[in-house]
């Protein structure tokens, strides 16, 4: 990690296969053009014979579609579980390699170049899930990159939306941390926020450090950390639909959820306020809408059942604990019909 990170790309790939030979680039068509001449030089330089595979900018490319598309991409290139594959974009571009080499051959070398903020702080360890044709976010495996590499003078070229992304899984890393590094953000974010060289390298090596700690914890209740706020984001996608960027319902969901665990876990109410202030810290305002309290709470519920027999949310009890939470329909009810009357009363105008 870096700014400039990508020049020693060559030296870096060298190492993580036993002879180079092939390698394949998987990105989308903007990236292509604006990046991809330096990483297939690289590459090159290393002893590849070099592949490009780029989709349509702006594609929603995180589907098993797409996914089926790269594995017959992967055949054509004669890929084998000795060669590599490179994946140079955001979150989903990540993702679709994530899976596809996880996958081709019984498991094949990738490399990860994470180009936005959200994607160098999550892709080394969790990918999104994809989308089925019906279902939205429900195939994934646990990535197993052999390097990645953020480079973030990339950061320069993110729009304010793909940065807002970053921030909020910052911000999500720092309370599944510790107490410590909870309070130390409202002093550090500011700089990240600011593109700050050394608050952007604590925060994104906090956050790989904090996510590796919990997905590798012997408690599977305190794997499932990483699920604060992202039931609630979910359903209130299904019921708003893409007119609200990804990374506001998140901080939708952090902003409800931390509500239920301050009735649930006694999570410290001064925690929830400065969640909220850390948000708005980073350019991430409440968002309006108006939305029916049964509506929302079968979206909440559906989506929890999609994915597991019970329905648990993924509670904060301190900043460094997050653990599965049974709610209470009494709790879930009264919590949810407070939160959308304050977002219906934002309707009247912008916080």
């Amino acid at each position: 990690m870096g700014f400039g990170a990508l020049s020693e790309l060559s030296r870096m790939v060298s190492a993580v296969v036993a002879t180079p030979k092939r390698a394949v680039i998987v990105t989308d068509a903007s990236l292509a053009s604006a990046h991809g001449l330096e990483v297939s030089r690289a590459l090159i330089d290393a002893g590849f014979t070099v592949e490009d595979l780029s989709f349509p900018s702006g594609e929603h490319v995180s589907t098993l579609a797409y996914a089926m598309q790269l594995f017959e991409a992967l055949d054509r290139s004669a890929i084998t579980a000795d060669d590599v594959i490179v994946a140079l974009g955001g979150v989903e571009v990540c993702s679709l390699v994530t899976y596809c080499a996880g996958s081709w051959c019984g498991g094949t070398t990738y490399v990860l170049l994470p180009t936005t903020l959200d994607a160098m702080v999550t892709s080394a360890t969790t990918m999104t899930p994809l989308d089925t044709s019906s279902s939205s976010q429900m195939v994934h495996v646990e990535p197993r990159a052999s390097l990645a590499v953020c480079d973030l003078f990339l950061l320069a070229d993110c729009s304010e939306d793909e940065l807002r992304s970053g921030y909020v899984e910052l911000i999500m890393a720092a309370l599944i941390d510790s107490r410590r590094q909870w309070e130390r953000m409202d002093s550090i974010l500011p700089g990240a926020v600011s593109g700050e060289e050394v608050p952007l390298y604590d925060l994104i090596g906090m956050a790989q450090s904090a996510r590796v700690r919990v997905l590798t914890s012997a408690n599977p209740s305190a794997r499932n950390a990483i699920q604060f706020g992202r039931t609630t984001a979910r359903a209130l996608k299904r019921c708003l639909g893409d007119a609200v960027p990804d990374y506001a319902l998140l901080a939708e969901g952090m902003r409800f959820e931390a509500r239920l665990a301050h009735d649930v876990t006694d999570f410290d109410v001064d925690d929830v306020f400065a969640l909220d202030d850390l948000l708005d810290e980073a350019g991430i305002g409440e968002v309006p809408f108006d939305l029916g309290c049964g509506r929302f709470i079968e979206a909440l519920k559906d989506t929890r059942f999609k994915r597991s027999n019970r329905l648990m949310f993924s509670l904060p009890r301190h900043p460094g604990t997050i653990r599965f939470s049974v709610v209470d329909d009494e709790v879930l009810e009264r919590h949810a019909r407070a939160y959308l009357a304050s977002r219906a009363e934002l309707m009247d105008g912008p916080r």
